[in-house]
């Protein structure tokens, strides 16, 4: 049972914890948002989750892309350098969680 506290999931689907934002179609396609924003929790240690490990893989892909932007507003800690394209249609979810964390 994962109860880690999300920072970013429960103001577009409710879900509180990891767990329940497991259980969650919508809160998995946002998981990616709570890696690369929410540094509390310890992700490495649960890239034994498959959903888990593809968020992770995809936040690193896009803290590389816009590490200075990321790094100059919110105090998170780097992420692994990861080389990749970004979906430039989530672009505004990005944009919108990272004015939320920087608020």
């Amino acid at each position: 049972m994962v109860k880690s506290k999300l920072r970013i999931i429960p103001f577009y689907t409710g879900d509180e914890t990891l767990d329940e934002a497991l259980k969650n179609k919508k809160s998995i396609s946002l998981l990616w948002l709570e890696v690369l924003f929410n540094d509390y929790i310890s992700w490495e240690s649960y890239l034994a989750i498959p959903e888990i490990k593809s968020a992770y893989e995809k936040a690193c892909v896009w803290y590389s892309n816009f590490r200075t932007l990321i790094d100059s507003t919110t105090k998170r800690r780097p992420l692994k350098n990861r080389e990749g394209k970004i979906d430039d249609r989530e672009y505004r979810k990005f944009l919108e969680a990272l004015n939320f964390v920087a608020g």
